[in-house]
């Protein structure tokens, strides 16, 4: 065999994968899976106890979803315990998948949860489903992919994984959770696996088992998987084909309104992404409307816009919405807000358009939704224009009903004025052909609107006509008017039933201006009516067409007058007609002043004027009017109105501009002043028409133009006073006549308003009168209007409007928010002044009834009633005192700056208000410091009236408010008075921070932190300048410092870092910082001393971020001077008090409280310096301090750190007496904590003075221990700095041990352990410096020798950390050091010195490591006093054994990695008998676990290379039962055991060409080798077979062939046995049969069908029947594994005729058949049944009946094993079978009859009676 064992080993178990699940290893690593517990736990547990578990789990899940309890009955019974799946029928298990599937369904929710993995755990360990139910475990758990738990699920899951799911398959080899583009490809890829969890998520959905994480899988996973196969570039249809069967199906969900909103997402993502056809859309629409539910409906919605989005049509070819779609959308009531709100977010026109036009077909009068969405929805112009053409079509279909065109007119008037659609619709008509007059006539309406935002004049009114009389009856039926002018008020309604026939003449285009107009029944030539029902009508809101009409016919009779008539009445409504908004009426207007103007041309005198008594009737409106005369009016006409009517048909504003510049008297130009009678003249004529008619459209159209003057040659208002006289009188009426005519009242008043100018004094009392009617829309105009003239009045008439305004404001009655009025002025300071004034308080009011004269006599009810009345009074003033305020802090009060003195009269009078009633002040004194503040923040130091501040009120107000937000204002105002002028709140300081340390600093909101601020950073400079000269701490510091430590805890945590920082950086840190820290430290101690532990970590926690805040040299410098406090405090209370240091702020102290709280100032002191985030600050900024700061504060920061601990020495001295230990040990433990602040080479500098005072060990010690602990820690690098520092030390403390007392344990101790962390720091680095001197001194008996236990283990420790870093350079001291700690080892384990022990384990495997190959001569040595160590009577002396064992197992690893594997082998060889002969089995074990360990790390190569000295080790191990088989059987069996099990590993590491001669040495060793003793024989034989049982079943058929060398020696033995030539040796026996067992089983080459092999064993083997051991099945194993190795049919013949013999009696003639020829001297003839069976019967203490049942049991398990191969030996077995039936032992019988005949029936098919028989 060329190959090696290990190989050939490895292919036999690649054949032996596949194991049936019934194999117990196979179950037993199938129980050690777990969701929860790992294998090793996993494997110990017992179903019961997962069961418990697993039901408390389910409880659980019952209480959050009683369905749970179902599975009690079924996955969680107790029954279940029982169940096996292997076992169970087909039907049963698929009952139970399905169970597992409902549980899992259930399960998904919560499957994050505790109980539902204790729950899941059973169905693991239990029913497997992760073996068989692993597709369904995978796709509950697939949604938390991203999840710990998946990972979990996913590793106990068996491979190989289920197909659909292999590409987890690395996710599960790396134990990690798959990332979600490995998902995404999978999903994209493959569409089995897409279909499978979509079909998985949609019966959830359908089960209503659906949750939350599931959707949003679902949803984002197909997204993704869309996405992805979109890139990859499938085919759309494809993509479609996949997705939409399962979308469909959820959609219908309509229980699942969050399935299908999930659903919904994936529809709209979809058809973005795939072009679908536009039947496929509509569908898909059609399906989610009319399925969605309430909770989905807006979702639905928006995904329906959206997929209705991406149909395929032309703007112009748009369809409507289905009806089914339609009426689903109907039925939403929120429609509109939830279109909005998608439209914020996406575009949804398509749908807009398509749902437009499904209501103008199912709801074809439902016109104003349609506008509505019009004008909701941003729709392009080619949408709009489609939208417009089918609207007009309706109007034009003849199907269209009156009601439908009622509503399209009135729809359309409403909507398509002023709006964008306006063009829209006009555009659509043109392209339909459609004329819009025709259109207007034909609805009743006006259709046509000016593009900008409509005005007064353009609101419309639809007429209705009556058709049931034609044109020419209703003129018959019509009667003559009454009245003489249809401009009268009264004539409305003769003119509105002249203007229906008018209009239904027009519409059926009539000869109107005949039969009508001309009408002397109607309209009298002489009378003027025809002229007056024109005017009214071109002028009202009819039809373009109408009101173009009107002027034609105007035109026409004016032409046809007599001249002798002026008809300059007209103008006024001629110029209403140019500013119409159709261009058409304008045109019409102009021809008609081109008409009128040519009656001007040549009459000299001045004609009649036309409605000149009747012109509004015959009433005041007409007899008012004012008339031009003839020159004004042909100057109007010819020069300003008729050339210009050109620019007014273009424009219909024109006019407004024309009149206004016309009237307007501003210009300087001198000819317009000579044209004022003009301009007065034109004016009066145009305001008395609007005094005059009573039509509010005249009357806005004239007063627009004439308001737009900027300046009127005379007043208007005295021009319209007869209508603004009346106004407030008469508005009511006025209001139904707007509203009548729809006009807006609210731009009406406006209007009217602006009549009222700057120099009105009459028109500022109207306007002051229109605002105290409290009417909405009057009050507000005229507010307005006050607001724009009020810096144009006069100081008089300023004043009194603000005092009215004022008084209205305090009318509680009064609606009208009359202090707006004043909020947009700008008041002078004399108005403020003033006013403040009028709200002056009378304290008298209040205290006059307490001051009434004794002498005069009144009730008690007149007092009380005086009394009342006097708070009210004090209350009304109070009121506008604030009003006044208030109007004052709007008017930007630095602005006002005289006014301070006034308001700070007005605080003291608030103060005594307060003082002495119960009247509310404090948000008026709120408002008046609100004024006051940005005066004196304006101020200069000139400025200001120092007698008229008072800054004893504002401390008055500050102590006497109750509201923290007063009390922040006034602190504010003192700090703006401190800035201002210190020396006015100097004396002043302490009652406000007394009062801040009590008040303030407690308030947690900003404003309050803002006031602390502000009020420290200006009062306290004002106190800096005073400072007392005699210390430099100003005046009242340590009060005010004092103030704000009281109230510590009071202020919120968050804050108190800010106030402090602030204040003390205001003080000035070197000042004051120390102060602070002192009376923190005050509260410290008192805190302590009350055990108020959470404030004292509390102010410890505060200091360490509070002195983040400062320099290092700021912080360092206080805790010096802090320092210095503590140390001047004495211990006696005495001398306390005659030196009077600083004890005021710790009253009532004792001498003992006194040490106490020197004692915590020290721990304070050390709380400050040794807080981990401040020292490392501080550490870092010494680093980069160099560079920094200058040196002068470099040479600061070292000087006060010098100080530092120049004052903690001195404390360490002065308190040296045992009473003050506690104080001197928190002094050094503070000490240390500073000299960590240190630079390292100033530590080194420091601590060598210290450690050099050998006088003083305990200065010593603790030296040596600050500067182990120094440079152990991790801030210490190995750079170069902290290298020199260190070895600068070194020589110190090698100084300090070699010189001080050695019996001082403690400072030996930490100087080894401080040259342990110095050599492990730079001893690599600088070797040379620990070599020399250090080694000595560590090998001395100072060290590694002392005889103290302790000091000896640190030095030992020191010895080992020193060989690691200096390996090689200590080969010079090599020969001395190793025997020394041999012989330091050797003593300690005879003394159990356990602890110096583990350090010599420690300092050899240091050494081992670090110089490996010059430890190999020690080795033998090193490995015999590590063996000693585990002996027991060493164990017996450690007490703690388990630290031994791990030493011991440390170096021996060691050891094993570092030595080679051929010199280590050999000290192993050569220890053996060392071992062997102290017979300890602890140390045995220790041995052969060692000589494992080192042939398993070994190489192929070395252990070849040693074979032979290995297997002569082996042989000499295997020995041991005859050398100390005395010593106990067990240990001896013990130990073969693992000797055979090192066999087996030397083998494993050998070929065949170099173990076959060593194993054919073996058997001659054990059989041929000359011995004292056949018991020597017999136990090398036995350990032999031993050995080879185990290679056999190991190795299997590679060795089988090895067994020729054993085959002479077996047949002897099994001989000996049955012939009684050697002694029965049961266990002797027991491996030669195993050991045949496994050459016989895996026999796969026919080694033993050969005859020369055959021969040699078959009688021998068989003659052990004889020996009847029924008891054990080994024989039986034997001959079967034999029977089948040699499967011939002569075989069977001789083994079947051999196992026959036995079963018979031995006195029958026929039994010696087979041996008649044989030779009396051969073993055939020796194996005579007859001659053996007394022999061998009494040779294993058997009977004859023994016999027989063996032999029944061998042939039953021939027959078992080989079946139908054997029947063909059946007619020998059958005589033997019915004797045996009949024998005399019942036993026998029994075993035929019920073992024996039974197997043979079931490989023969039928009953053995009829051959019996």
């Amino acid at each position: 065999m060329a190959s090696s064992l290990a190989r050939q080993l490895s292919s036999i178990k690649a054949k032996a994968a596949s194991v049936s699940t019934l194999d117990r290893k196979k179950r037993q690593k199938s129980h050690a899976v777990s969701l929860i517990y790992d294998s090793k736990e996993a494997v110990t547990q017992d179903l019961d106890s997962i069961y418990l578990v697993a039901l408390r789990g389910l409880q659980d899940l019952e209480s959050i979803d009683h369905r749970f309890r179902t599975f009690e009955k079924s996955l969680f019974s107790e029954t279940s315990i029982s169940i096996d799946r292997f076992v169970q029928t087909p039907e049963q298990n698929s009952s139970l998948d399905r169970a597992i599937e409902s549980f899992l369904a259930l399960l998904g929710p919560r499957a994050l949860l505790q109980p539902a993995i204790q729950a899941l755990e059973w169905l693991v360990r239990r029913f497997k489903i992760n073996e068989l139910n692993a597709e369904i475990l995978l796709l509950t758990f697939l949604p938390y992919y991203s999840h710990p738990i998946f990972s979990r699920v996913l590793d106990i899951v068996s491979l190989p994984l289920p197909p659909i799911f292999s590409f987890l398959s690395n996710s599960k080899t790396t134990a990690t959770n798959p990332p979600r583009n490995l998902l995404t490809r999978a999903l994209s890829r493959d569409a089995e696996l897409f279909s499978l969890v979509s079909d998985h998520i949609a019966t959830l959905i359908n089960a209503h088992l659906e949750y939350h994480a599931l959707l949003s899988f679902w949803s984002s996973a197909t997204i993704s998987a869309i996405l992805s196969m979109k890139e990859s570039q499938v085919l759309e249809e494809t993509i479609a084909e996949r997705t939409l069967p399962h979308l469909s199906t959820i959609i219908t969900a309509r229980k699942s309104p969050e399935a299908q909103t999930a659903a919904y997402m994936i529809a709209v993502v979809l058809v973005s992404q795939c072009r679908l056809g536009d039947d496929v859309l509509d569908a898909l629409a059609k399906v989610i409307a009319l399925n969605w539910s309430k909770k989905s409906r807006k979702a639905g919605l928006a995904a329906l816009t959206q997929i209705l989005q991406f149909r395929d049509v032309p703007e112009e070819n748009y369809v409507p919405l289905d009806e089914g779609i339609w009426k689903s959308i109907e039925a939403i009531e929120t429609l509109s807000q939830d279109l909005a709100e998608i439209k914020k977010k996406v575009k949804i026109d398509k749908f807009v358009v398509a749902y437009i036009l499904a209501i103008l077909e199912y709801d074809k009068s439902n016109f104003e939704l349609v506008f509505n969405l019009l004008s909701e929805q941003q729709l392009s112009v080619v949408q709009k224009s489609g939208v417009a053409r089918s609207i007009l079509k309706i109007s034009c279909s003849a199907e269209a009903t009156v009601e439908t065109q009622g509503a399209l007119a009135e729809t359309l008037s409403n909507r398509l004025e002023g709006s964008s659609m306006r063009d829209i619709f006009l555009d659509a008509m043109q392209q339909m052909h459609m004329d819009i007059d025709e259109m207007e006539l034909k609805l009743k309406t006006t259709l046509q609107w000016p593009k900008p935002a409509a005005t007064l004049e353009d609101s419309v009114e639809e007429v209705h006509v009556s058709p049931s009389l034609t044109f020419e009856q209703r003129i018959s039926a019509a009667r003559t008017p009454h009245h003489l002018s249809f401009l009268a008020p009264t004539a409305t309604k003769e003119f509105e039933a002249l203007a229906e026939i008018y209009l239904q003449g027009l519409a059926e285009k009539k000869e109107v201006l005949s039969l009508f107009i001309k009408n002397g029944n109607l309209f009298p030539q002489e009378s003027g009516l025809a002229l007056s029902f024109l005017l009214r009508m071109w002028t009202g809101s009819y039809p373009v067409l109408a009101r173009v009409a009107a002027l034609q016919f105007f035109g026409t009779l004016v032409q046809n007058m007599s001249e002798t008539v002026d008809l300059q009445a007209t103008i006024i409504y001629l110029l209403v007609a140019l500013t119409d908004i159709s261009e058409k009426v304008r045109r019409a207007a102009a021809e008609c002043f081109t008409i009128l103007s040519t009656r001007y041309d040549n009459s000299t005198k001045s004609p009649r004027i036309w409605g000149l008594e009747s012109f509004y009737g015959t009433g005041a409106e007409t007899d008012q009017l004012k008339w031009l005369g003839y020159k004004d009016l042909r100057l109007l006409l010819k020069e300003y109105i008729s050339p210009r009517t050109e620019e007014a048909v273009l424009d219909r504003n024109y006019v407004k501009t024309l009149i206004g510049k016309l009237v307007d008297s501003s210009t300087g130009n001198e000819k317009r002043k000579k044209e004022t009678g003009f301009k007065t003249s034109v004016l009066a004529f145009l305001c008395s028409h609007i005094t005059g008619s009573p039509f509010f459209r005249i009357k806005y159209s004239i007063l627009s133009m004439v308001i737009s003057a900027k300046k009127s040659p005379i007043s208007l208002y005295s021009l319209c006073t007869p209508l603004l006289g009346t106004w407030i009188k008469r508005r009511n009426n006025f209001l139904e006549s707007m509203a009548s005519e729809k006009i807006p009242s609210s731009v009406f008043e406006r209007s009217i308003m602006k009549v009222v100018s700057g120099s009105d004094q009459n028109g500022a009392i109207f306007l002051e009168d229109s605002i105290k009617t409290d009417a909405p829309g009057l009050s507000d105009a005229a507010g307005e209007r006050i607001a724009e003239l009020f810096d144009n009045w006069k100081f008089d008439t300023q004043l009194s409007v603000v005092r009215t305004i004022m008084e209205l404001a305090l009318d509680n009655n009064v609606q009208f928010a009359a202090m707006d009025i004043l909020n947009q002025t700008s008041l002078s300071t004399e108005i403020l002044s003033a006013i403040l004034n009028d709200s002056m308080l009378s304290t008298q009011q209040v205290d006059e009834p307490q001051q009434l004269s004794k002498r005069r006599r009144r009730s008690a009810t007149s007092q009380q009633q005086h009394a009342d009345t006097a708070w009210q009074g004090t209350h009304t003033t109070l009121r506008r005192l604030t009003l006044t305020l208030e109007l004052l802090e709007r008017n930007q009060p630095q602005k006002h700056i005289p006014l301070l003195k006034q308001l700070f009269a007005i605080l003291g009078e608030l103060l005594l208000l307060k003082t002495d009633s119960s009247l509310p002040v404090q948000y008026t004194q709120q408002v008046l410091v609100d004024c006051m503040l940005p005066i004196i923040n304006t101020m200069d130091n000139s400025q200001l009236d120092s007698n008229s501040v008072r800054i004893d009120i504002i401390v008055s107000c500050i102590r006497s408010s109750t509201s923290p937000q007063v009390q922040n204002k006034f602190l504010l105002l003192v700090a703006a008075l401190a800035k201002l002028s210190p020396e006015l709140v100097l004396h002043s300081v302490m009652p406000i921070f007394t009062f801040m340390g009590a008040n303030t600093v407690r308030q947690d909101d900003e404003f309050s932190a803002h006031v602390i601020q502000q009020t420290i950073s200006q009062v306290i400079p004002a106190l800096a300048q005073t400072t007392n000269s005699t210390d430099g701490i100003a005046f009242g510091t340590v009060e005010l410092l004092l103030s704000f430590v009281n109230a510590f805890p009071h202020i919120p945590y968050h804050r108190r870092v800010k106030l402090f920082t602030a204040l003390v950086k205001i003080l000035g840190p070197n000042e004051s910082l120390f102060l602070v820290l002192r009376l923190l430290g005050r509260r410290h101690w008192d805190a302590v001393v009350k055990n108020k532990a959470s404030d004292a970590q509390g102010l410890e926690e505060f200091i360490e971020v509070y002195l983040r805040g400062f320099a290092i040299n700021e912080r360092i410098e206080a805790a010096r001077r802090y320092l210095g406090v503590v140390s001047d405090i004495p211990f006696e209370l005495s001398v306390a008090n005659e030196t009077k240091v600083y004890l005021d702020d710790a009253p009532g102290l004792t001498s003992d409280k006194l040490l106490s709280f020197k004692v915590d100032l020290l721990r304070f002191f050390r709380t400050m310096v040794s807080a981990p985030s401040l020292r490392s600050e501080i550490e870092g900024n010494f680093k980069s301090t160099a560079s920094a700061i200058s040196g002068s504060e470099m040479d600061n920061l070292q000087v006060s750190i010098a100080g530092c601990i120049e004052i903690l020495l001195s404390i360490v001295e002065q308190a040296s007496e045992d009473r003050y230990r506690e104080y001197q040990t928190e002094a050094y433990d503070a000490l240390d904590a500073v000299l960590k602040l240190l630079s390292i080479q100033d530590f080194v500098t420091v601590l060598e003075s210290l450690i050099s005072r050998l006088n003083d060990p305990l200065t010593v010690r603790r030296g040596i221990n600050l500067v182990r602990a120094r440079f152990e820690s991790g801030g210490i690098v190995n750079d170069n700095v902290a290298k020199n520092s260190g070895l600068k030390i070194l020589p110190s403390v090698c100084a300090a041990l070699a010189n001080s007392d050695i019996t001082n344990t403690e400072l030996m101790k930490l100087g080894f352990q401080t040259i342990e962390t110095l050599g492990s720091k730079f001893g690599a680095l600088e070797p040379d410096a620990f070599v020399g001197e250090v080694i000595e001194l560590v090998l001395s008996e100072r060290g590694i020798q002392c005889a103290d236990e302790s000091t000896a283990v640190s030095g030992l420790v020191c010895l080992s950390t020193l060989g690691m870093a200096l390996g090689a350079r200590l080969l010079g001291h090599l020969p001395r050091v190793i025997p020394l700690i041999l012989d330091i080892l050797e003593k300690a384990i005879r003394n159990g010195q356990e602890l110096i022990v583990i350090a010599v384990f420690a300092v050899i495997e240091s050494f081992t490591k670090r110089i490996h190959t010059f430890m190999e001569s020690y080795i033998t040595k090193i490995l015999g006093l590590v063996f000693i160590s585990a002996s027991t009577v060493a164990q017996d002396a450690f007490t703690d054994r388990q630290s031994i064992v791990d030493a011991r197992t440390v170096l021996l690893e060691t050891v094993i990695a570092k030595i080679q594997t051929k010199p280590l082998l050999t000290s192993l060889i050569v220890s053996w008998d060392d071992v062997i002969v102290q017979w300890d089995y602890a140390i045995i074990k220790l041995y052969l676990s060692t000589v494992s360990r080192v042939i398993e790390q070994g190489t192929r190569k070395a252990i070849m290379s040693d074979a032979g000295k290995l297997f002569d080790f082996l042989l000499t191990a295997f020995n041991s039962r005859n050398i100390h088989g005395d010593q106990g059987h067990a240990v001896i069996d013990n130990l073969e055991s693992e000797m055979i099990e090192i066999a087996m590993q030397v083998v494993l590491k050998l070929n065949d060409k170099v173990f076959r001669p060593l194993f054919a040495r073996a058997t001659k060793w054990a059989t041929e080798d000359v011995v004292d003793s056949m018991t020597e024989r017999r136990n090398r034989m036995f350990v032999i077979y031993k050995f080879s049982d185990r290679l056999f079943g190991s190795l299997k058929s590679i060795v089988t062939s090895y067994y020729g060398y054993l085959v002479d020696t077996t047949s002897y033995l099994l001989l000996g046995f049955v012939t009684g030539e050697m002694k029965f040796d049961r266990e002797l026996w027991d491996v030669v049969i195993s050991s045949l067992v496994g050459a016989f089983s895996n026999d796969q080459e026919e080694f033993w069908q050969a005859p020369v092999r055959f021969d040699k064993i078959v009688d021998v083997l068989l003659a052990q029947l004889a020996l009847g051991l029924h008891t054990t099945d080994l024989l039986q194993q034997a001959i079967v594994a034999f029977a089948v190795s040699c499967s011939s049919e002569d075989h069977y013949k001789r083994i079947n005729k051999a196992i026959l013999n036995y079963m018979r009696d031995f006195d029958d003639d026929d039994i010696m058949d087979d041996f008649q020829d044989a030779d009396e001297e051969s073993d055939r003839f020796a194996l005579d049944p007859k001659r053996i069976a007394k022999t061998a019967r009494l040779n294993a203490g058997s009977t004859s009946s023994d016999v027989k049942i063996t032999s029944v049991k061998a042939l039953k398990a021939i027959y078992e094993r080989l079946g139908e191969e054997w029947l063909s030996m059946l007619p020998q077995l059958v005589p033997i079978v019915a004797e045996l039936l009949e024998d005399s032992d019942e036993n026998v019988e029994t075993e035929v009859r019920n073992d024996l005949v039974p197997v043979i029936e079931g490989v023969l098919g039928e009953s053995l009676d009829r051959y019996l028989s």
